[in-house]
C-alpha cells in the first residue's frame, strides 16, 4: 500500500471515528496517536488538553508523566484536513516545537498557571511546572503530524528546554504507515554499543551448529543498562509482558540496597535478565557485541527498572554494578511461538503466568476466531453484514490487505469496516468500565490491560476466571455482549465531546459514565441486555440521553477533586475514592430503559447455552488438533515416554491410536486427554516441534 493510499484510509478512519465532526477529526487525530505511542512505550497513559494560545504563540495538545523515568511528554498535533497528503516542511516542525517550548517557558513563569481556567485540562499540567518541577529529570517533546516529513529536514533540535534534558520526536505520517504496515509489534530500535563510551560488549556464543538458535551470555555494565532504559525506557520491555515497576516489594528493596551499599555484590547476588533481540551484529570472531536490533528484555525488567532508579534517585554510583544477560536471537517469524516460552520458563516472579500475557494465548486466538467468523447484523439501513476485527497482534488488519486487488480490498473493508477493528488493550477499557473498575481504566491503556501492584488488570481477572472453567465462559455471548459495551463505549466518547459544558477530560467522563450505568442497572436487580445492542449495532435513543444525563454528573464530580487532588483531575480519576464517590450518587433508570433490562433467569439461560455451545466447539477443536498434528508427531511423543515414562496408561492408550492417524482418530472424549499428557510432556522436558 503507498503512502497515498493509505493516508486516505487513515483519514476516512479518523472521520468515521469522529462522525464527520472536523472539530473532533482533530481531536481524534491526537488521541490515535497518543494511544499509538503508548503501544510503542513511549509514554504510559495520557491527558488530551487541546490547548492553544495564538496570542502568545503557545499549544499543547496532550501530556504524559512517567515518574519511574520522571520523564514528562508533550505532545503537539499538526493535523491536515486536506484531500490529499501534504508536506511537513522544516518550517512547520519549528513552529510547532516553539509552541510547545513557549508553553513550557510560560508555565515555569510566575502567574500563568493561575491565569488559566482551573476546568482546563491544561491547567493542571502547567501547576505541574509550578509546583513539581523539581519531579522533573527530562521532557520529551513530540509532534504528530498527519502529513509526510520533508526529505530535505535534517537533525531534529537539540535545545534544552527550561534547563531540563530535552528529546525531540516526530511522528509523521510516513512514520505511521511503516509503524502500521510493517507487521511488527513495534517500531525497530537499533542499539549501537560502538558507539558508546564503553564500546562493544564481550560475549561468549551459546550456540552450536546451523540447527540451534542463536544465544548468547555475556555482562553488561549497570550504567549502560540504566543509560539504556533512560534512553528507551519501557519500549524494552516486551510488549505484552510491560509492567510498571517501582520500589514496592521486597525484592526491588534488596536490590536497591545492594545497588547503594554493596555494588560489588550485586552481580553475584542478582539473577540478571532475559532478553531476545532480532538481530545481532558481533565482531573480533563472535567475541563481541556491538550492534543490537529490537533488544526485548523478556524477564528482568525489576532489575533494570531498580539499577535506573537508584542512580536517578539516589545518585548511586553503577561503576561496580554489572548484570549477567542470556540473549536469544529469535527471529521476527517465530517471536510469538518462542519469546512467550522464555518468559514462561525463566520468570518465576509473576503471580499470573507471564504467558498469559502474550498475544497467542488461547483467549486472544478464540476471540480472534469469533471476530471473522461471527458477522454482525447490518446497521442503520444497511443490506451489508460486517465483521468486528479483533487485531489480535499489531499490523494483522494492514497484513491482511497487503497483497489484495483494488476490488478486492474495497469488499475486505466494506466486510471489515476500520472503525470495527479493536485491539487487546480496547477489550480492556470496554471490558472494565462494565466491570465497574473505572478507576482503573483511567490509570491507562497498558495498565488496565496488564494490570499493576493494586489491580489484577484486564489480564489478571481473564486469566483467572480461564484457569476457573478452561475458558467456557469466553463463547459467542461473550463475545457478542462484549461487542455491544465496545459500542457503548465508542458512542458515548462521540456524544462527550459534543456537550456544551465539556472541557476536557473526555475517556475519564467516558468510562466512568460507564460503570455508573452499570453500577445502576446491577442494582436495580435486572440485567442489561447486550444483545439487544448486538442486533441493533448502536445505542437506543432512551439510553444515549440517560448516558449523556450521567456524563454530566461524572464531569462535575471529576471537576471538583477533594483538596488533596486540587487541579490534578487525572489522578483523582485514577483513585478509587473517586469512583466511591461517583457510584454513591442517587440515580434512577428512566421508565423507557426498563424494555432493555432483562430478568436473571433469563440471562443466565442464554449463559447456560453459551457454555454447552462452547463446549461442543472446544471438542470439536481438540479433535481438530489432534489429526492436524499428524501420525509422526504423536508417534514422536510415545518415543520419549518410552525413555522417560510420564504418560499413564490410558494416555499410552489413546496415544497408540493417535499414532496410526488417520486409519484411526481418538474419539472427542479421548482427544483432549491426549492434549493435556502432551501439555505435560511439555512440562516435563518432551521438545515441541519448533
Amino acid at each position: 500500500m503507498t503512502i497515498e493510499e493509505y493516508y486516505q484510509e487513515f483519514t476516512q478512519d479518523l472521520i468515521a471515528r469522529a462522525g464527520a465532526d472536523e472539530n473532533f477529526t482533530r481531536s481524534s487525530f491526537v488521541e490515535h496517536m497518543c494511544s499509538t505511542l503508548e503501544d510503542e512505550g513511549f509514554m504510559t497513559g495520557f491527558t488530551q488538553t487541546d490547548y492553544k494560545n495564538t496570542t502568545k504563540g503557545l499549544a499543547v495538545d496532550a501530556w504524559s508523566f512517567n515518574d519511574e523515568l520522571a520523564c514528562l511528554t508533550l505532545i503537539i498535533g499538526d493535523y491536515r484536513d486536506s484531500g490529499s497528503l501534504e508536506t511537513l516542511t522544516k518550517t512547520d516542525i519549528e513552529k510547532a516545537f516553539k509552541r510547545l517550548v513557549r508553553f513550557v517557558e510560560s508555565s515555569l513563569t510566575g502567574g500563568f498557571a493561575e491565569s488559566l481556567d482551573e476546568a482546563m485540562p491544561v491547567t493542571e499540567l502547567a501547576w505541574m511546572f509550578k509546583k513539581s518541577r523539581h519531579e522533573i529529570a527530562q521532557i520529551s517533546l513530540i509532534l504528530v503530524s498527519n502529513a509526510a516529513l520533508s526529505a530535505k529536514v535534517g537533525a531534529l533540535p537539540k535545545e534544552l528546554v527550561g534547563k531540563f534534558q530535552t528529546n525531540y520526536e516526530i511522528w509523521d505520517l510516513g512514520r505511521i504507515h511503516r509503524a502500521n504496515t510493517s507487521g511488527k509489534a513495534r517500531e525497530d530500535i537499533w542499539i549501537d554499543f560502538g558507539s558508546r563510551e564503553t564500546g562493544a560488549l564481550p560475549c561468549l556464543p551459546a550456540y552450536f551448529g546451523d540447527g540451534s538458535m542463536q544465544s548468547y551470555l555475556l555482562v553488561i555494565p549497570g550504567s549502560v543498562l540504566a543509560e539504556l532504559y533512560q534512553d528507551y525506557g519501557e519500549r524494552l520491555l516486551e510488549q505484552n509482558v510491560r509492567t510498571f515497576l517501582q520500589f514496592r516489594g521486597s525484592i526491588n528493596k534488596g536490590m536497591r540496597n545492594t545497588i547503594v551499599n554493596e555494588p560489588h555484590m550485586f552481580f553475584s547476588y542478582n539473577n540478571g535478565l532475559t532478553a531476545t533481540a532480532e538481530e545481532v551484529i558481533t565482531v573480533e570472531g563472535d567475541r563481541q557485541i556491538c550492534k543490537i536490533r529490537n533488544l526485548q528484555i523478556v524477564n528482568g525488567g525489576q532489575t533494570t527498572a531498580s539499577i535506573f532508579t537508584a542512580k536517578r534517585k539516589e545518585s548511586a554510583n553503577l561503576d561496580k554494578v554489572y548484570v549477567q544477560v542470556k540473549l536469544s536471537v529469535v527471529p521476527p517469524e517465530k517471536v510469538e511461538e518462542i519469546v512467550p516460552r522464555i518468559s514462561q520458563y525463566s520468570n518465576t516472579q509473576n503471580k499470573v503466568n507471564a504467558a498469559d500475557f502474550f498475544s497467542n494465548h488461547p483467549f486472544h486466538l478464540r476471540i480472534e476466531e469469533f471476530s471473522r467468523r461471527l458477522w454482525a447484523p447490518a446497521a442503520n439501513g444497511s443490506v451489508q453484514e460486517t465483521h468486528w476485527f479483533y487485531e489480535r497482534a499489531r499490523g494483522q488488519y494492514a497484513n491482511q490487505q497487503a497483497n489484495l486487488t483494488t476490488a478486492k480490498q474495497k469488499k475486505f473493508l466494506l466486510i471489515n469496516p476500520r472503525n470495527q477493528m479493536f485491539t487487546k488493550t480496547d477489550l480492556a477499557k470496554y471490558v472494565l468500565s462494565f466491570e465497574e473498575v473505572p478507576h482503573e481504566v483511567s490509570l491507562g491503556a497498558q495498565k488496565a490491560f496488564a494490570g499493576s501492584s493494586s489491580s489484577p488488570g484486564f489480564v489478571g481477572r481473564i486469566a483467572t476466571q480461564w484457569a476457573k472453567d478452561d475458558g467456557k465462559s469466553f463463547n459467542e455471548l461473550w463475545f457478542k455482549n462484549t461487542i455491544a459495551k465496545m459500542i457503548f463505549f465508542r458512542q458515548v466518547d462521540k456524544l462527550v465531546f459534543r456537550q456544551d459544558w465539556y472541557g476536557g477530560y473526555k475517556a475519564n467522563i467516558v468510562t466512568y459514565t460507564l460503570a455508573k450505568f452499570a453500577c445502576m442497572v446491577r442494582t436495580s436487580g435486572k440485567n442489561f441486555d447486550f444483545l439487544r445492542v448486538w442486533n441493533l449495532q448502536t445505542l437506543p435513543d432512551t439510553v444515549e440521553f440517560k448516558l449523556v444525563e450521567i456524563a454530566k454528573i461524572v464531569n462535575d464530580i471529576l471537576g471538583n477533586p477533594p483538596p488533596a487532588y486540587t487541579k490534578n483531575v487525572s489522578e483523582w480519576a485514577k483513585r478509587a475514592d473517586c469512583w466511591a464517590l461517583v457510584k454513591d450518587v442517587p440515580l434512577t433508570l428512566d421508565e423507557g430503559l426498563l424494555e432493555y433490562l432483562a430478568d436473571y433467569e433469563q440471562i443466565l439461560e442464554r449463559e447456560v447455552d453459551g457454555l454447552r455451545t462452547q463446549v461442543i466447539q472446544d471438542s470439536i477443536h481438540t479433535q481438530t488438533y489432534v489429526v492436524n498434528k499428524g501420525a509422526r508427531h504423536w508417534q514422536r511423543l510415545r518415543e520419549w515416554n518410552q525413555i522417560n515414562k510420564k504418560l499413564s496408561p490410558k494416555e499410552i492408550g489413546i496415544l497408540d491410536a493417535a499414532c496410526s492417524i488417520p486409519r484411526n482418530v481418538p474419539s472427542d472424549k479421548q482427544a483432549p486427554i491426549l492434549v493435556a499428557a502432551e501439555k505435560r510432556a511439555i512440562e516435563n522436558g518432551f521438545p515441541p516441534e519448533v
